[in-house]
């Protein structure tokens, strides 16, 4: 006996779905807004900060920064709209580029071979305490006076890496607080929102380490000097950096 065919949802039908996925999204949104526009507020700026960096880096790098920017604000809007496995994943995927873009700019080879898809980008390697892109050797022939400030942000890139995982695999613990539908949660926004300023600031702070010795050359953005001051204006290696040793 033949078996029947499976039947296949009407146009309308599906409309319908999608419309309802939607406005679950949309009042996921409204909360969002309600109870953390300061804590998006600030992610959305951070990203505005990290896009001051594209002049100041070579054209392989920016055009992969860009596209790890696009994931943080693909990963800033499944947040708010309440698909936080998904915002988890994306922020995941935001310092995998971002720190494969610095990892490459010093490694051409590896670039190369990245690119024509004959390797592939190891966060382990980039995070490695001995070669890694955050590492003390590392830090030491960019911007060596940086050197002692970098181990807290490459801890706690290693440490957002992580948690986002637990989401990405479907691992337990926080992944399987996740809502069985589209729904509003303020502790995963929350969670989300802190995990996402500490991936950018680590970002921010490895662009600094690769590509800080050309604050010194003419006609550097001020709006990239505010920046910079702004979120690491409190280490006094940072102020020395930007000619600010004395405010």
């Amino acid at each position: 006996m033949q078996a029947p065919e499976s039947r296949t949802l009407t146009m309308s039908e599906l409309a319908a779905g999608f419309a309802g996925i939607r406005e679950a999204m949309a009042t996921c949104v409204d909360s969002s807004l309600r109870d953390c526009s300061q804590e998006l507020g600030r992610i959305h700026q951070l990203d505005e900060d990290l896009r001051l960096w594209i002049g100041y880096v070579p054209d392989s790098t920016g055009e992969q920064l860009t596209r790890a920017r696009s994931e943080l604000a693909h990963a800033e809007h499944a947040a708010a709209s309440g698909l936080y496995r998904q915002a988890f994943g994306s922020l995941r995927l935001f310092l995998e580029l971002a720190f494969a873009a610095v990892y490459f700019s010093a490694n051409e080879f590896e670039r190369r071979r990245w690119l024509s898809d004959r390797t592939d980008f190891s966060w382990s390697k980039a995070l490695d305490h001995e070669t890694g892109v955050l590492a003390r050797a590392f830090v030491q022939e960019f911007n060596g006076p940086l050197v002692s400030i970098t181990a807290d942000y490459a801890t706690s890139a290693a440490e957002t890496y992580r948690y986002c995982s637990q989401f990405v695999h479907g691992k337990a613990a926080d992944s399987w607080r996740l809502p069985e539908t589209v729904e509003y949660s303020a502790p995963l926004l929350t969670s989300w929102c802190s995990h996402a300023s500490a991936a950018g600031k680590s970002v921010f702070l490895l662009l600094l380490v690769r590509f800080g010795g050309q604050i010194a050359e003419p006609g550097l953005s001020p709006d990239l000097i505010d920046a910079i001051t702004a979120r690491f204006g409190n280490h006094q290696e940072v102020r020395d950096l930007i000619g600010h040793a004395n405010a």
